[in-house]
Order: C-alpha cells, then structure tokens, then sequence
C-alpha cells in the first residue's frame, strides 16, 4: 500500500492546466460524464485503462464506435450578443434622429450607452465559443486494448476595438441643429429621479463636452461644432431635454425612470468607447478580429490492465503507451483587413502544423469489497492520469502546443447488479481553446438496466455536471438510452446546459452535446 502511495505521489505535481476532460462514448455521457470508477468494456482504455483488468462480468470485450460533439457558448458571449440585438430598435432610433426623422429622447440615449457597454463586455476574457469532436474506434481483447481515437477542439475568441470606431472626422455636415431636444423646462416631481439619473449617467461618459462632440461633431480644422440649443451648457440642461422628449413621445414616467436607470448602470463602462467615439479616431484602423484555435489530436493507443494484489487487496493498474499525432491551427480574421468573412473559416486549415508525439497515461481502480467485504454496494474508487508526459506539439508561426497532464477521480456504488451511480470530478484544472476560459468538471449520474441480460438489454441513463472553474457556469443535465441486442449495441445519449438564450422568441442552450455509438460486446 506504502509503495502504491508514493508511485501516485511522484506523479501527482500535476500542471495545473490542460485541455478540458473530453466526454467519449454514449455511455459516460448519459451519466453526466462519470465513468471513471465504472470503466468498462473497450472505453476502458480511455477512461481508466485500470478498467481493463476488471474480473468477471466487468471484463467486457469487443469493439465500440464513439462519434459525438458539441458547442459551448463561453462567459455569456451569446447574452450580450442577444441583448444587443434587442436593443437595435433603439439604436435605430438615434440613427433617426441623425438622419433628421426624429429627435433624441432618454430611452434611445440609454440604449445607447447600454450597447457600448455589452460591446466592452464581450472583450472581457473567457468569452467565445467551443466547438469540440470526440470519436474513434476501441478495440478490447481481455486485458489488452487498442484503440484510434480523435479528439478535436477549435476556440473562437473574438475581439472588439472599441477605440477605433469614429465614422468620420469632418462632420460639419452631420450636426443634428434641430434634432436635438431644447425644452429644459422642469417636467415636474415624478421625473426628478430619472433626470437625476441621466444627469449623473451623462457626468460619467464625459459631460456635456463628450455629448456635444457625438451630436455635432467636428469640423475640418479639428475645431468642435456649435449645434446644442441655446443654454443647453451642462448634463442636467441635457437630461432635462430628453427626458421631455420622451414624454412628448407618450412614455410613461416609469418607462423613463427605468430607462435612466440602465443609462446610469452601464455609463461608467461605456465612458472609454464614448471617449473613442469623441475624439473621432477613424474605423479604417479598426483592429476587430476573430481568433480561431484548433487542435486535433489523433491518439495510436495501446493498453494493458492488471490486479497487484500484493499492493492492496483489490488494487487494479493501467496504462496507455500512445503515438498522438497533434494537428494545430491558428488563424485570425481582421475584418477591416479581410475582405471576405468566410476566410475566418475557409483558411483556418491552411495555417497548420503537424506533428507526431509520444504519451503515456496511467489508471488505478480499487475494488474496495476485495478488501472490506461487508461494505455494501460494491464501491470503487477510480483515478486516472492522462498524458503524464506533457506532449508539446508544434503550431504555426511557431508557435507550440502543450497537452498537460489531467488528472480526475472518481467513485462508483452499485445497489443492485442493474443500478449504478457515478460520480468523477476533475482533479486538475483544464484550459480550454478559448482564452480566459478554464474548465474543471464536476459529474455525478446513474444507469439502470431495463432488462440486464448480455443478448437483451435497455439501459436508461441520467447525469447532471457542472463546471467548477467558472462561477457563471449552470448546470447541464444528460439522457441516453439504447438498445443491446444479440451482443450488439446501439446507444445515444445527449447533453444539455440548464441556461438559455432568448434570440427572436426562440431559447437556445449555451451548451449542447450529442452522442452516438455502436459496439459488439460481449
């Protein structure tokens, strides 16, 4: 036992971060991505290839074809993205006013304010998109597996220069003269919070200097137009004004004083872009990009598994010797640049590196009955290592790319021969292909079988996960199901994330997965 504790000790100064734990196979996914302490059958191998040495009716052998993906949306990318398509109404309301169809009043200012706001906010890190692919074909002879597995990541980052955005620099054509509101007179009592709001909200985004510069403009020299109304010299005079704009507009006190609370929310993030837009810096240097990171690693794996008894009683031990060719690709879009969007997508593979590496990986798994045999419900307890080596791989522009080591425990119990639970969390803690944006897994499921007999069975799955590293992370909730026929196996199973966006009427999970396989095991 002493020796078993030092050999997982000298493996265990763990690199704090590495790629996300990906889900492989129907079956762990249905139960929320917990398979660890269960590693059966040829997913053995990558789970846990201490699963391989499994006794009895844990000792599955054949073939298994795994195929699933999924897309994440990260840091709450596709809320702003959805709240700044509401807002576009507003936004073209300004837009009417500038074009000499209408007059700006508190609702439309807030809108805008809010929208530079959300635009700021998605530069912030861990924001993006996760696409990631999980297949391959497992093959399990006894105690020795071989398998082809990919696994792909790509990470859309995206960037917004929220300092380069003037439209033009000579805007002596573009003062709004009478679209501007003039009448400063005291609407009265219910308007005073909402008045005291804009006024405060229009202080932060630089004052009455900032405003005039973003509705009149400057002329050719640089020097600042002349188009507010007369005595308009301060916020108050302006939120006064737009404030009896929107009332003329029949908006009611409590729509106003609920859009002045928005402005004065998000004025203090708004003020830089505000500032940017001011100082009519042009869009023809706008640095907007897409960043798209792809890695896809194809692992040549051979595994073996055996009890040492001699350790501790019930004591199995796994490895994986692993040739991992790692394909990377690094490509970003500049849209001011770029003439075509679909060069985001279209050239990403035609900036890559290939190369080949050696990996290792190591698994233990503990039948505690074998030692404590009164305990109930036959639990075991699982820990796997994953490329203990740390594989670098060349990228292009020369660049690398690590694999870091993962590490994740789990625990299994089985009430009945039928039933199991699951549960593994990830003891490291996992980059991702979006930048800022770490993941930690915690998983927890159940499997129950229908049937439960080698040539007929329907088992029923259930799990739920969450993601430890990052405190806006919900929950996601699996099913999967299938039917075992004649040795054959044929399983789905999906995943879903409990947050949603609205976009038109429509909710959208910010995170979907969906598998499929199809095995002869026997």
């Amino acid at each position: 036992m002493k020796k078993a504790i030092l050999f997982i000790a000298i493996l265990m100064p763990l690199n704090l971060f590495a790629d996300q734990w990906k889900i492989l196979g129907t079956r762990p996914m249905g139960m929320g991505g917990a398979f660890v302490a269960i590693a059966q059958g040829p997913l053995a191998q990558y789970w846990n290839p201490a699963g391989l040495a499994q006794k009895s009716t844990g000792n599955v052998s054949g073939f298994e074809i795994p195929v699933g993906a999924g897309l994440e949306m990260t840091g709450g990318i596709m809320k702003n993205a959805s709240e700044i398509g509401d807002l576009s109404n507003e936004l073209d309301a300004i837009k009417a006013s500038q074009d000499g169809s209408g007059k700006v009043d508190a609702q439309s200012i807030s809108a805008f304010v809010k929208t530079l706001s959300l635009l700021e906010d998605m530069n912030k890190p861990g924001k993006g998109a996760l696409l990631e692919t999980a297949a391959g074909v497992d093959f399990k002879f006894s105690k020795i597996s071989i398998s082809v597995n990919n696994y792909t990541n790509v990470g859309l980052n995206p960037y917004i220069d929220t300092k380069n955005i003037g439209i033009q620099v000579d805007n002596t054509s573009s003062s709004l003269g009478n679209n501007i509101p003039s009448n400063t007179t005291d609407p009265g009592s219910a308007y005073a919070p909402a008045i005291t709001n804009l006024t405060q909200a229009i202080d932060n985004i630089g004052g009455i200097t900032n405003i005039q510069k973003l509705l009149c403009g400057l002329d050719s020299s640089g020097n600042l137009n002349s188009c507010l109304p007369s005595g308009m010299t301060n916020s108050t005079a302006f939120a006064t004004a737009i404030v009896n704009e929107a009332i003329t507009a029949g908006v009611t006190p409590e729509k106003i004083t609920e859009a002045s609370q928005d402005a004065l929310k998000y004025s203090s993030e708004a003020k830089p872009i505000v500032d940017a837009l001011a100082s009519q810096t042009s869009y023809k240097e706008n640095q907007s990009s897409l960043n798209l990171k792809a890695g896809s690693f194809t692992e040549v794996s051979f595994g073996y598994g055996r009890y040492f008894n001699k350790w501790l009683s019930g004591l199995a031990v796994g490895a994986n010797l692993k040739a991992v060719n790692g394909i990377i690709a690094n490509q970003t879009f500049k849209f001011m640049e770029d003439d075509d969007t679909k060069n985001a997508t279209d050239d990403i593979f035609d900036n890559t590196k290939s190369s080949w590496k050696p990996a290792m990986d190591i698994g233990f798994l503990w039948e505690v009955n074998d030692k404590y045999p009164k305990i109930p419900m036959r639990p075991r307890v699982g820990l796997v290592i994953r490329n203990i080596n740390s594989p670098k791989f060349d990228g292009p522009n020369d660049t690398s790319y690590k694999l870091d080591r993962q590490a994740r425990l789990g625990l299994a119990i089985s009430p009945f021969n039928f039933w199991h639970f699951a549960m593994d969390m990830d003891i490291t803690k996992n980059k991702t292909a979006v930048e800022g944006y770490d993941s930690r897994q915690f998983a927890f499921g159940t499997e129950i079988n229908i049937i439960n007999r080698k040539a007929f069975n329907i088992p029923l799955r259930a799990g739920i996960s969450k993601n430890l590293a990052e405190s806006s992370s919900k929950t996601a909730y699996s099913l999967g199901t299938g039917i075992n026929l004649l040795f054959m196996h044929f399983d789905v199973s999906a995943q879903m994330s409990s947050d949603k966006t609205e976009i038109d009427g429509t909710k959208y999970p910010n995170k979907l997965m969906l598998s499929a396989s199809f095995g002869l095991l026997f």
